[in-house]
């Protein structure tokens, strides 16, 4: 994968080719989320996709850009597109007002409660945000509302390979993986985010007062946008191809 931008990358976004940890993660959530990934290591070669602002005035994200298979053929059931970087992060600095944020872990785990002194359970997540640094997956849209799309022919799904160097350590990324019945040529790239992040939207839209998402799944401004770490959908789990049928 080269280290320039391609075509359309805002330049206001750093591009990036392997995710960038935060300083207050730990060194082993360092080396599971953020190692390099050998070109080796790759499920396939990637596939030609192009960045490109979206012209119909249909389209729920009309005016933004979405992301679009370019090669010259479908592009198969299964096929890892590309991963999900960004900045990776502790919970405690997730950005609320993200759409750029996905969940990679989320751990159960027990600490002691200020006020009672008892041991009591929270999720610990861990994110990795696009909205100022990642890759050409930043710009996957929702699947709602787009002309001719009745489900989405992507999904975002956890891959794994062995970190070299680490004595069969995992290395873990969020990928953007075509779905059951492939990506057609020049078709946009599109995914669920998920009904739960809309609601959500909505939700917040009331309380400020702001008009927005609406039934198509755009936000106010048209924008389509992921979910942030307080709302994320589940992904799916590593190797679990059960959804291709």
């Amino acid at each position: 994968m080269t280290s320039t931008p391609p075509p359309h990358f805002p330049p206001s976004v750093q591009y990036l080719t392997t995710p960038s940890a935060s300083p207050l993660l730990s060194p082993a959530h360092k080396v599971t989320f953020c190692s390099p990934c050998p070109p080796s290591s790759l499920p396939n070669p990637p596939p030609r996709v192009a960045i490109r602002k979206i012209e119909d005035p249909c389209h729920p994200a009309h005016g933004q850009s979405g992301l679009f298979n370019a090669s010259n053929k479908p592009i198969p059931r299964g096929t890892w597109i590309r991963d999900y970087l960004g900045f990776v992060h502790a919970e405690a600095e997730a950005d609320p007002l993200s759409d750029y944020d996905l969940s990679l872990e989320r751990t159960v785990v027990e600490e002691l409660d200020p006020e009672t002194g008892e041991l009591v359970q929270r999720v610990q997540v861990i994110g990795c945000d696009a909205t100022k640094m990642g890759n050409e997956s930043r710009f996957v849209n929702d699947y709602r509302g787009i002309p001719g799309f009745q489900r989405p022919n992507a999904v975002f799904e956890l891959r794994e390979w062995e970190v070299p160097g680490t004595g069969g350590k995992k290395g873990v990324r969020m990928a953007v993986w075509a779905g059951p019945h492939g990506v057609e040529k020049g078709a946009e790239i599109c995914v669920s985010y998920g009904r739960g992040f809309w609601e959500k939207r909505r939700e917040e839209a009331a309380k400020t007062g702001v008009s927005g998402a609406g039934a198509n799944g755009a936000s106010a401004d048209g924008k389509v946008g992921k979910a942030a770490v307080g709302r994320q959908r589940r992904a799916r789990r590593t190797h679990d191809k059960s959804w291709l049928g």
